[in-house]
């Protein structure tokens, strides 16, 4: 688990700031905030695995519209996809998959969704988590 945390975060700081870590509810658990340029793009839940039960999963959210279709974001869903699993990225923002949702379109069919079965993720879900009012916004998830 030490070193997915690491290595994870080593990659991340190529093309990305890590303006702040912070411990999560377990000790397998980061909340990180990303910057570029001194400015905040978005937010990560990385939660790094618990042998043997629970592996690991990212959750992406509170993201800015600009990082939707910039190279930026296929650079940080490359780097996601070597660590985890199991990855639900909020898409509210992204307004291309959003309204290719909403008219119909499975989760495969979408943007969002062709970059995640590009990077091997093969079981994609729209979801809503309802928690109490910290569910944040629509996500999709992604597995493989």
């Amino acid at each position: 688990m030490w070193r997915l945390r690491e290595a994870f975060k080593e990659e991340l700081n190529k093309y990305f700031r890590i303006a702040k870590v912070e411990v999560g509810r377990f000790i397998e658990e980061e909340n990180i905030t990303l910057e570029k340029e001194d400015k905040r793009l978005l937010y990560i839940k990385a939660f790094y695995g618990r042998k043997p039960y629970w592996k690991e999963w990212v959750e992406i959210f509170h993201i800015e519209p600009e990082f939707f279709g910039s190279p930026l974001e296929g650079k940080l869903y490359g780097i996601i996809s070597k660590y985890f699993r199991r990855v639900f990225i909020e898409y509210y923002e992204d307004k291309e998959t959003l309204l290719e949702l909403k008219s119909g379109k499975s989760p495969e069919e979408t943007r969002l969704g062709s970059i995640l079965r590009s990077l091997g993720y093969t079981y994609l879900r729209d979801w809503y988590y309802p928690e109490g009012w910290m569910e944040g916004g629509y996500k999709l998830q992604a597995e493989r």
